[in-house]
């Protein structure tokens, strides 16, 4: 394996991680951003022209950005305009991150810069699918009163996620009815000895499930629909933004409601950071090819 100098700035425990799996390969790898990290290692930062100087490879966070333009490194005691970044990014170099905007992609494009989006890779995603699987089961288990076997549980979404929650939960017991709106996903419910339910008729299910799971990123357990629920049933959001359940109708109605974002990064941030590691080598894989 090529030794290569990678830059990992910003981020959370996942990048750590990343850091020390990318030392075990014998890489070059400088850090930014993780003083409060608790590595004793990553206490202080070295000036970012060193940190990026000839750089072959940059590593941001999942997201890359926070909302107002600073680097997104919530174990950082210091905030970095993510201009300062880009302006130290060496040309020809690749830079990878998670919810890059827009108009960072065509900055770095301009100076010459490889930019990819780590959650635009189908590998990254399904990989990421287990460990944000497992963090729901934990959930899970902690929110209801009753074991997760026997339970009615309904998922909805026939994606990445809910294909590997489905399979799990179904493996622990639990009675797993599978909302979808493709009639190819439906088939392949009911073949995998589920309980297929058309997403149109979602409100006709509702009424009889200890635990309700969301994984579609719209609107789809509207106020009406909550009110045919079940007392008692918890729902669980694990879609990103705007996720897919009506949180305030589901607060004013008395239901448990959790939204879980950045599972991996949360419960398994070792194997998210492994996940980043491979995608990584992949990429690099390709543009050598």
């Amino acid at each position: 394996m090529q030794r290569r100098k990678y830059a990992v700035v910003g981020g959370d425990m996942r990048n750590i991680y990343l850091a020390e799996l990318l030392k075990k390969d014998y890489q070059y790898v400088e850090i930014y951003g993780f003083e409060k990290s608790g590595k004793p290692w990553a206490i202080k930062n070295s000036p970012l022209e060193i940190i990026l100087g000839e750089a072959q490879v940059v590593a941001g966070g999942i997201p890359l950005t926070t909302d107002d333009g600073y680097l997104w490194a919530p174990l950082s005691e210091t905030r970095t305009p993510i201009g300062d970044i880009i302006e130290k990014v060496p040309q020809n170099s690749l830079f990878v991150a998670g919810k890059i905007k827009q108009d960072i992609r065509d900055r770095l494009v301009q100076k010459g810069v490889k930019c990819v989006d780590i959650l635009d890779r189908e590998e990254m995603a399904i990989l990421n699918a287990v460990p944000t699987a497992e963090g729901a089961i934990s959930i899970l288990i902690g929110e209801m009163p009753t074991t997760l076997m026997d339970s009615r549980i309904l998922i909805i979404g026939y994606g990445r996620i809910g294909k590997i929650l489905s399979k799990m939960l179904h493996g622990l017991g639990s009675e797993v009815w599978v909302a979808a709106r493709n009639y190819s996903d439906l088939a392949w419910i009911e073949a995998q000895d589920l309980k297929p339910v058309p997403l149109s008729q979602l409100a006709r299910y509702v009424s009889d499930m200890d635990a309700i799971v969301n994984t579609v990123p719209a609107l789809v357990l509207t106020k009406e629909i909550l009110k045919k629920a079940r007392n008692g049933c918890f729902l669980l959001d694990l879609a990103s933004s705007p996720g897919g359940i009506d949180f305030k109708a589901a607060e004013e109605l008395g239901f448990r409601v959790k939204w879980a974002l950045g599972l991996p990064g949360k419960m398994a941030p070792l194997t998210a950071g492994n996940i980043i590691r491979r995608t990584i080598y992949n990429i690099l894989e390709e543009e050598e090819a």
